[in-house]
């Protein structure tokens, strides 16, 4: 457009020189253009809208369909407009998608595209970047969208049908022959009233039916709260197991809460990585129940990445501090160090269950000897035939 101005210079100060009435004429046709197209392309420009269609969140291996619309709100028509939409290369190949149309007014485009969700993580699409201009080459200008669009992609999740761990652990409800206390809200049958039975637990539907007293029979409720603490501390791997072994702890972090939140407990978790989105260490969650609980626990599994962090034993201490006496702890690991040894006493001291989970090397025997479950999963396959403990 600068080169175009100094034309116009040059043109004048010819038929300033010469004072040939042609030139002049030339000279006002030309910035009459020049005029015309500056002021249809700004509008054009402000009269164009993009509206942006996509699912927020998804889960390993799913196919995402985002359509994108791009629509002439202006009484003008639009001559060229260049469109031009920047994905992550880890769901799109190509990371981009680039059309060139024009649009009469009212017109619009819709562009529809796929994500192939192979990885986990936080995605940003876009910006959008329209570009549009002139027929004669005078000047073009461009717009883009300010506000973040973000994908989600979930870890995966995978059962744990052959896990194996004693009752009071935080992955089933098991019936335990040391009754803490009864649930009243998880009746698994009735029974004959015996001498002592408290009144309150008669099943008056089944006596009148049957013609004799029977009282409730309560499932003991063993795990009151399980909380999964997951270390990412980077200086806990090593260099050449990192991306597996860190995966593979956020894929047993992940089951796990998703399985607990299924039978209806109440699930916590804590991490010591980095969130991409906060720009800090994750948010802990404090053990809770519901659906809302767990996609709060798999945003951050989403996202969160291996970074430096504090001790694993300080920052594993401070985690149970807040939980009720009976909880289950569970820390899936790279390794186990011999200083944690002191955890697992003061876990058992303080009344809860500890549960090991190591990613990447054999347990050094300090847990197993005090009597606290252990398994080692070295790959993420292996998540739902859990073994050993």
């Amino acid at each position: 457009m600068r080169d175009f101005w100094g034309f116009l210079l040059i043109l004048f100060v010819i038929a300033a020189f010469l004072r040939i009435d042609f030139f002049f004429y030339i000279l006002y046709l030309f910035a009459g253009l020049a005029v015309i197209t500056h002021w249809w392309t700004r509008r054009s420009i402000r009269g164009l809208e993009f509206r942006r269609t996509y699912q927020h969140r998804a889960f390993l291996g799913e196919v995402l369909t985002t359509r994108l619309v791009v629509r002439n709100t202006d009484w003008l028509p639009i001559p060229w407009v260049r469109i031009h939409e920047s994905l992550p290369l880890a769901l799109a190949s190509p990371a981009f998608i680039s059309r060139a149309v024009s649009l009469w007014p009212g017109e619009s485009l819709e562009i529809n595209y796929t994500l192939d969700c192979r990885r986990r993580g936080l995605y940003r699409l876009g910006p959008v970047n329209l570009n549009t201009g002139d027929l004669f080459g005078f000047g073009d200008t461009s717009a883009g969208e300010n506000q973040p669009h973000y994908v989600t992609v979930y870890p995966k999740i995978v059962p744990l049908a052959r896990l194996r761990l004693p009752s009071r652990s935080p992955f089933v409800s098991l019936p335990y022959r040391q009754r803490l206390f009864e649930d009243p809200s998880r009746v698994r049958g009735v029974r004959p009233y015996q001498m002592g039975d408290s009144p309150r637990h008669i099943h008056w539907t089944a006596t009148a039916a049957v013609g004799e007293l029977l009282v409730k029979q309560y499932e003991p409720a063993i795990a009151l709260e399980t909380l999964v603490l997951l270390n990412l501390g980077k200086e806990s791997y090593d260099a050449r197991w990192l991306y597996n072994a860190s995966e593979t702890g956020i894929v047993v972090a992940a089951s796990i809460l998703y399985h607990l939140a299924q039978a209806g407990q109440s699930v916590g978790l804590m991490v010591n990585g980095y969130d991409p989105l906060t720009q800090a260490a994750p948010q802990p969650l404090p053990p809770a129940r519901g659906q809302a609980a767990l996609m709060r626990g798999l945003d951050i599994l989403a996202r969160v990445e291996v970074a430096p962090a504090q001790p694993l034993l300080e920052w594993a201490r401070r985690a149970a501090s807040d939980l009720a006496w009976g909880s289950t702890v569970v820390l899936v690991t790279p390794t186990e160090p011999p200083d944690l040894a002191g955890l697992w006493l003061h876990l058992k001291r303080a009344g809860f269950s500890p549960v090991l989970i190591l990613t990447q090397g054999p347990p050094n025997g300090a847990a197993r000897q005090l009597g606290i479950p252990v398994s080692v999963i070295p790959y993420e396959s292996e998540v739902g035939d859990l073994a050993g403990l």
